[in-house]
């Protein structure tokens, strides 16, 4: 069985627009719009279902942060979106395991990994191969010590 792998990214920002409308097409607007800046987004969470839209985070990598912030400012503005929210200090911490989708389990072990590190997970994303959380660039060293001992047994 392959092993899982466990690495951290910190030249890495998150962004969040604040109570944009929830309806088809505000998605398309704010990452058609970064992509014709060739700026590439590497995590998207939503929250949709809020009393005043949805709140949309994403993250971008630093080099591209001030671009971003100018495109999606105007965004905000064309969208009325309630504010867009910036946020230097993080860290992406990525789990990869190539069975990830059939593995039972393992949600739990890095919310568990993580909950006894007393780390707080801010945004979380995931495909069939990869869990991808975002937390405090301050605590990425304790968040990769606990993952890895967490998911070596």
């Amino acid at each position: 069985m392959p092993e899982f792998g466990v690495a951290a990214r910190t030249d890495v920002a998150k962004i969040t627009l604040k109570s944009a409308p929830d309806r088809p097409g505000i998605g398309a607007r704010v990452f058609g719009a970064l992509w014709s800046y060739d700026i590439n987004v590497e995590l998207v969470s939503s929250t949709s279902g809020l009393e005043e839209g949805q709140d949309i985070t994403l993250v971008v990598t630093k080099d591209h942060l001030n671009s971003a912030i100018l495109k999606l400012n105007k965004i905000k503005e064309e969208i009325d979106a309630k504010d867009l929210l910036v946020d230097h200090n993080i860290a992406v911490i990525s789990i990869t395991h190539s069975g990830l989708a059939k593995t039972p389990g393992v949600g739990a072990k890095v919310f568990s990994a993580l909950s006894s590190a007393k780390v707080n997970v801010e945004a979380v994303s995931s495909s069939t191969n990869a869990i991808s959380c975002v937390v405090r660039e301050e605590e990425t060293s304790k968040a990769v010590e606990a993952l890895k001992k967490e998911l070596e047994n």
